[in-house]
């Protein structure tokens, strides 16, 4: 029961995407700097590419375990394409690659990263261990 507990930060946000996604092209604030869209849909995809490698890594089956990796970039970007898909219903928004490909980077950024600081995080760990564990 605790493992999925680690489930429910990928499922609201993936439910927060598809509710910002839902907006139309007249309910969301104008910003006028160069490529801000862009940067937005990179940093909203790194944060979930980050969720839902907690939520893989932290998963019952040692198949999903043992490719968390792979499994948050499969459906991270499985994921982005539903929702640039999901858009083109939305009036004002449209489909977009560009989009499409801020967002699967984004992805990839957040898995990297999340990789990256849990690696830290257990280094840190282990050597704590190591100093204080001997004699």
């Amino acid at each position: 029961m605790r493992r999925h507990i680690f489930k429910i930060p990928a499922i609201l946000y993936s439910i927060m995407i598809f509710y910002l996604s839902s907006l139309t092209q007249n309910e969301i604030p104008r910003v006028n700097i160069f490529a801000f869209d862009k940067i937005v849909h990179l940093t909203e995809y790194l944060i979930f590419g980050m969720t839902l490698m907690l939520a893989y890594t932290r998963a019952k089956g040692a198949l999903f375990n043992k490719n968390a990796s792979t499994a948050s970039i499969l459906s991270g970007v499985l994921y982005a394409v539903s929702d640039e898909i999901h858009q083109l219903f939305v009036p004002g928004r449209d489909c977009n690659i560009i989009d499409f490909s801020a967002d699967a980077l984004g992805i990839v950024a957040g898995v990297y990263l999340f990789t990256k600081i849990s690696k830290y995080q257990n280094l840190n760990d282990e050597l704590l261990f190591r100093k204080t564990s001997h004699k």
